[in-house]
């Protein structure tokens, strides 16, 4: 999602802090219900809630040394803390309501990110800390080095990816892309179209597909455990070039991979439907059966 830089207008609000010590800040702003904010912090945490309102409330407080600025329209915000001294930079912890439909983006360092309660678009940046989205969002496109990505919801399409952090989403999506390098990927729910990829992180996949859709996994050295009802209907094309291949979701077994090692397996459940691809060069891949998704 990208978001068009706007200039701050006649009815703009501006502030600037210079902090000597840890200080409390408390402002609100005018902003249409679908508005565009960035936010850009170092260290601490910042806290967005989505609310009834066509306006945005900030409290909280802006570590020592830290200058901090806010300004916009009604159309549109930005708000940022900066350091003096990014090498000693101090935390800063930022409660923000904003109206359910606005458009976020949010860039940090090492503060953690939490949204809940916004309907709109979500883009979400940290290099150390962790990402976390309650509710359902039109969209959320999510990133992170180190740290967590969590989501728990019905976003419409989601984009997540991390280093070597965990990467999860708890619910309901049409369009998941979810990967990392080394971290785990959790996806518990029910998607039509979704991408799961890792290097030497775990897949692990429990739920259901909607009719007709794609999905793929794909990992190097990772194992990938997809958890399915019983019925569900599916065509699967799996291979492991030097993995191992489990498969607990009906009788059909596995071969012998054509280069003489690892396992391949392809089938049809209950009349087939959903396309499912997954690929492992040595990590073990199962099939389980599981209970139906709501």
């Amino acid at each position: 999602m990208a978001f068009t830089y706007f200039r701050l207008g006649l009815v703009s609000v501006a502030l600037g802090l210079s902090l000597e010590a840890q200080t409390k800040v408390e402002r609100g702003i005018a902003l249409n219900p679908d508005g565009a904010i960035r936010i850009y912090a170092l260290v601490g945490s910042v806290r967005i809630t989505g609310w009834n309102r066509d306006s945005v409330s900030i409290r909280g407080t802006i570590g020592k040394g830290n200058t901090f600025h806010v300004g916009g329209a009604k159309a549109g915000m930005k708000m940022f803390v900066e350091s003096m001294d990014q090498r000693s930079s101090t935390a800063s912890h930022l409660e923000i309501s904003v109206p359910v439909k606005a458009k976020i983006w949010v860039k940090t360092a090492t503060a953690d990110i939490d949204v809940s309660g916004v309907t709109g678009s979500l883009d979400l940046y940290v290099v150390g800390g962790t990402i976390t989205v309650n509710g359902n969002p039109s969209d959320v496109n999510a990133e992170a080095i180190d740290g967590d990505i969590r989501i728990n919801g019905s976003p419409g399409w989601a984009r997540a990816k991390s280093a070597s952090g965990l990467v999860s989403l708890k619910g309901n999506s049409g369009d998941v892309t979810l990967s990392t390098v080394s971290g785990g990927i959790e996806f518990e729910g029910r998607t039509e179209r979704g991408k799961f990829e890792t290097v030497t992180g775990n897949i692990r996949y429990a739920g259901t597909f909607l009719p007709r859709g794609a999905i793929n996994f794909d990992s190097h050295s990772g194992s990938i455990d997809v958890t399915l009802p019983e019925f569900i209907g599916a065509d699967f094309d799996i291979v492991s070039i030097a993995g191992s291949i489990t498969n607990k979701l009906n009788s059909t077994k596995p071969i012998k991979g054509r280069y003489g090692r690892g396992s391949e397996l392809s089938m049809s459940n209950a009349n087939g439907g959903t396309r499912v691809a997954i690929r492992s060069f040595k990590g073990p891949v199962s099939l389980m059966r599981g209970k139906q998704a709501q």
